[in-house]
């Protein structure tokens, strides 16, 4: 079978792996700073103000791509599952809702693995994956949230603050890519399983076939 979602999951793992990487500069340079100031402006902080930048694009990209993928990630779903429960636009909604998207965005991904470990039998691994990564998703979302706010109304900025920040952020965006990548696995798994499983109407024909080529009981008798 294929899946609407395959392309955008090669695109986006490529995209949130080098969100990672700009991710990691950006925790490298705050310990610069946190550990000396004079060595940061001498010597990262040109680099810095690029991988600023280029980290604001990407996020920005990344996010729109990201809404693309979950919405094709469950017209899959339901393709293959048509037990499961949500629907792409509930999917949206989400995500996208604030506040709401505390509960809703670790949700997703636990329902996901639910679904890999009740209906597949390859996708089970990425099952577990998924159910075991919902609640550190949900508690690196708000650690980064909280502190981006206090970071925003802080007038003097701690270097320390700016570290665990930094550090959040970037361990946050490796769940994303974690996730990416179990989804995506898992998805392929079962649309492998899906397509080279017979069909109830196959099985059905087949054991048609086979009960007419055998001789009734009672002509045996």
């Amino acid at each position: 079978m294929k899946l609407k979602s395959e392309l955008l999951s090669s695109v986006l793992k490529i995209l949130l792996g080098v969100l990672v990487g700009v991710a990691f500069v950006d925790c490298a340079s705050s310990v610069v700073y946190a550990l000396s100031y004079e060595a940061f402006t001498d010597y990262v902080y040109g680099i810095y103000g690029i991988v600023e930048i280029v980290s604001t694009i990407l996020y920005y990209i990344v996010i729109i791509i990201y809404l693309i993928w979950i919405y094709l990630v469950h017209k899959d779903l339901n393709a293959l599952f048509p037990s499961f429960a949500r629907s792409p636009g509930q999917a949206l909604v989400c995500m996208l809702i604030p506040v709401y998207n505390l509960y809703g965005i670790p949700s997703i991904y636990r329902r996901i693995g639910r679904c890999y470990l009740e209906e597949t039998k390859g996708a089970k691994k990425e099952g577990r994956w998924l159910c075991s990564l919902a609640a550190p998703l949900l508690l690196f979302m708000l650690t980064s949230n909280g502190l981006n706010n206090v970071v925003n109304r802080a007038e003097v900025l701690s270097e320390s603050l700016f570290v665990i920040l930094s550090l959040a952020t970037l361990i946050l965006y490796m769940i994303f890519l974690v996730i990416c990548i179990q989804v995506s696995r898992g998805l392929r798994t079962a649309g492998l399983e899906i397509s080279f499983s017979p069909s109830p109407d196959t099985v059905a024909e087949g054991f048609e076939a086979h009960s007419n080529g055998q001789p009734a009981v009672t002509e045996q008798l």
